[in-house]
């Protein structure tokens, strides 16, 4: 007849028991340990690696300026002229340019000898007495005045302001400078500077880049004296830059 050890079994069961209560235990502890054994050893990298974060970027970038200037044509001629019968010619400026502020076209001479002669005799450069040096700004009236045809002589310019009938939009004119209009009793003249520095004649101060036409009048009356002859131009420049 078999005989059972109950009370075996039971030390057995009672073991097993003991066992996992002792797991349940340590497990939660040995988490905490970790935890502890990682922030000691690595510190704020620890940290961070269990933080959530945000950054942000700001972009920047430059786009370079750029400017390209040409004339209509290097020479101009104004043909024969006579006393108290004014003679015209025209320069069209083409600017064009990505420049957000604009440019500005200026005017200069070679040197400060009379812009028009033939050996010693010369053309006066200052109808009326305007010797043309630009104000600070297109607001400032400018050193021109009306053209009284007999009466005013010598070589005279303005910069087209775009109010005559048919006349381009320039831009930069100015109306303080040049006139109210272009081919009226308001359109002012002034002589090109006796100096060889430059002298600004038209500024836009907002970005075009259509490449618009700013058109310079020229304007040539001669006295009953003046003598005759072939006269020829000493260089005159002009000259865009941008804002």
């Amino acid at each position: 007849m078999a005989k059972i050890n109950f009370k075996k079994i039971e030390i057995v069961i009672s073991k097993a028991k003991e066992d996992a209560e002792a797991t349940e235990k340590f497990l939660p502890i040995f988490l905490m340990s970790l935890a502890l054994f990682l922030m000691v050893s690595f510190g704020p990298q620890f940290i961070d690696f269990v933080k959530a974060a945000t950054s942000g970027v700001t972009l920047t970038a430059t786009v370079g300026s750029t400017l390209t200037f040409t004339m209509d044509a290097s020479a101009k001629a104004f043909g024969t002229v006579s006393s108290g019968t004014p003679a015209q010619a025209t320069s069209t400026l083409y600017v064009v340019t990505n420049n957000s502020t604009g440019s500005n076209t200026t005017i200069n001479r070679a040197s400060t000898t009379a812009t028009l002669f033939v050996g010693a005799n010369t053309i006066p450069d200052t109808p009326n007495g305007n010797n043309w040096t630009a104000p600070a700004a297109t607001t400032t009236t400018g050193p021109s005045a009306v053209w009284t045809t007999g009466t005013t002589v010598g070589l005279g310019f303005r910069v087209m302001t775009g109010t005559a009938g048919g006349a381009s939009t320039t831009c930069g004119k100015s109306t303080t400078w040049w006139g109210a209009d272009d081919g009226g009793a308001n359109a002012k003249w002034s002589g090109i500077s006796t100096t060889s520095a430059a002298q600004k004649i038209a500024d836009c101060n907002s970005y075009y880049g259509g490449g618009q036409g700013q058109t310079v009048i020229y304007k040539l009356d001669v006295s009953a004296v003046q003598a005759g002859g072939d006269y020829q131009s000493s260089p005159t420049t002009f000259t865009a830059t941008v804002n």
